[in-house]
């Protein structure tokens, strides 16, 4: 973890990192956090850890200036995703999930979802990060195959969801 956060600094600095969950892919997210839990599980990392998602994420935003501009099915303003995403991880029992509007002098253009899933070594929050984590990442996939871009119809393909 701390070699993986060593290098994040060193290569992705405009983010904010250390802490940016979202430059791992599908499946990699969960395995990352599943791994954090085990480790504060032994006592070999001191918990709790947090892991945190905000707006930035395929799956969590509508805003046709960012993010989801020029969505090749039109859908760029359209909020049901942001807030099917807040409901699915209210579903998939995560720690904190929130719903912005408006943020950052967009008022009326943008609806996103944020969400929070404590790693604290017991089994009940490995549940909560497999189901979270990997709910959160399928919606980004499912909702950019829905517009129909080819990339995620084959990610979709790739992870066994269903699209139908």
């Amino acid at each position: 973890v701390t070699n993986w956060i060593r290098l994040a600094r060193e290569n992705v600095p405009f983010e904010g990192l250390p802490a940016r969950i979202a430059w791992l892919g599908h499946g990699e997210r969960t395995k990352l956090a599943l791994a954090v839990n085990a480790l504060v599980a032994s006592g070999e990392l001191a918990g709790p850890i947090a892991f945190s998602r905000d707006h930035l994420d395929a799956g969590a935003m509508a805003h046709p200036n960012i993010m989801t501009e020029n969505m090749k099915d039109g859908s760029d303003a359209i909020a049901d995703w942001p807030l099917i995403n807040a409901m699915a991880m209210c579903a998939s029992m995560a720690d904190l999930v929130v719903i912005h509007s408006g943020g950052g002098g967009y008022a009326g253009y943008m609806t996103s979802a944020g969400v929070t899933i404590i790693a604290d070594g017991t089994e009940k929050a490995a549940e909560r990060l497999e189901h979270s984590i990997t709910n959160d990442t399928s919606l980004g996939i499912i909702r950019y195959a829905d517009a129909g871009y080819d990339e995620a119809i084959e990610a979709a393909e790739t992870a066994g969801l269903k699209l139908t």
